[in-house]
């Protein structure tokens, strides 16, 4: 009798306890749940003269550290969600260029594919976009690339207009609910007007160049620089939930103060738009960047990367490079000549010729030099 009392007993306290133990999975599976941080993810590329016909392993590198932003794209959402399924991650990330009269205008409408936006995307669908992110863009981006070499020479290419994406662009693309970060693919020299055009407001610019030629003969030309309130021309605008990476940053070698100024050309011009977490990286080996890239990130990229595989642009329509420069008179179907920098728009039917050969490997002996200013999230 004790026995069957004692069972009783352990079966009811057994019962209260799987009871109590269901009513607290119900009552947590009512919890909202709580999204990871959000982050938005920019890539700007320039596609001025640093990509002349006769200098593609620059494509080359441009192709490979975009593959690896990325792969760590994809790497920080697998931390947010190791399941990845990703129903309750919202991240972004998009491939734009830098307004650019030279550039093909079919190629504005052509990068935006490249982006991945799983806020509106069914959650359940959430981790093929992922994966449909990336082929998409390694099938696009190679394509857009190819378009965009248009000459050997640097006077057919208009520069980037960096300026006027920060002016005109940029708080459209920023989300105030994320952690935004801005990867600029440049040479560093900001330069998007002729030399006949060029604004000087003081001794405000719209190049680094044009700041570099007016202090490298002075040797207390960082003094100067303070003193004079150089500079680029200030936006107006405000950016303060914004880290900007600029990657591929190429000075010159004539002056080894160089890039110390383009540093303090830019890091004054991102302070004034209340911009104080940036970076600059430098046009080192690819693998050299690629640390940079995994400490910006904080991901850990795996193995050794490799420029990808580039067919180079050999042939280029000279009508193209003509129409782009706006410089050399054109040939209508009439016969007459006319000076018209619009009248090619869409390149998609240019005939262009690849060869298999590599090109030439670059050999870089710089030294890496990285430099971070404000804190890193």
């Amino acid at each position: 009798m004790l026995r069957y009392t004692i069972s009783i007993f352990l079966l009811a306290a057994l019962s209260f306890t799987a009871c109590n133990e269901f009513q607290q999975a119900v009552q947590d599976a009512k919890k909202p749940v709580t999204a990871p941080p959000k982050d938005n993810y920019i890539v700007l590329l320039d596609l001025s003269d640093r990509i002349l016909q006769n200098n593609q392993q620059q494509v080359a590198k441009d192709l490979t550290i975009i593959n690896s932003i990325y792969t760590g794209f994809k790497l920080k959402l697998a931390e947010k969600d190791p399941t990845r399924l990703y129903y309750t991650v919202t991240d972004k990330l998009k491939i734009l260029i830098a307004p650019q009269k030279s550039t093909p205008k079919n190629l504005y409408d052509e990068v935006g594919t490249l982006r991945v936006e799983l806020a509106s995307e069914q959650p359940e669908k959430r981790a093929a976009a992922i994966d449909g992110g990336e082929k998409t863009i390694a099938g696009t981006l190679p394509d857009i690339y190819k378009q965009a070499v248009i000459s050997n020479n640097s006077k057919a290419y208009s520069g980037a207009d960096i300026w006027k994406y920060f002016n005109e662009d940029l708080q459209d693309d920023l989300d105030k609910a994320a952690h935004n970060t801005l990867f600029i693919v440049t040479d560093g020299y900001m330069n998007f007007e002729s030399a006949s055009d060029k604004t000087v407001q003081n001794n405000r610019f719209t190049s680094c160049a044009q700041i570099i030629a007016k202090l490298k003969k002075s040797a207390d030309w960082n003094q100067k620089f303070d003193s004079g309130d150089f500079g680029l021309l200030p936006t107006g605008k405000k950016f303060s939930n914004l880290q900007v990476v600029l990657l591929e940053v190429e000075p010159k070698q004539d002056w080894n103060e160089e890039y110390s100024l383009l540093q303090k050309i830019w890091g004054k011009w991102f302070t004034e738009m209340g911009i104080t977490n940036y970076h600059f990286v430098k046009n080192d080996n690819i693998n050299e960047i690629k640390e940079s890239l995994e400490k910006i990130m904080q991901v850990k990229l795996a193995g050794t990367l490799r420029p990808v595989q580039w067919q180079p642009v050999m042939d280029i329509d000279s009508n193209l490079a003509a129409a782009a420069s706006g410089d050399v008179a054109m040939t209508d179907n009439t016969g007459s000549k006319k000076k018209d920098a619009a009248i090619i728009t869409d390149t998609s039917d240019i005939h262009r010729k690849t060869t298999k050969k590599n090109p030439p490997a670059k050999t870089i002996t710089k030294p890496k030099q990285e430099v971070h200013f404000g804190p890193v999230y």
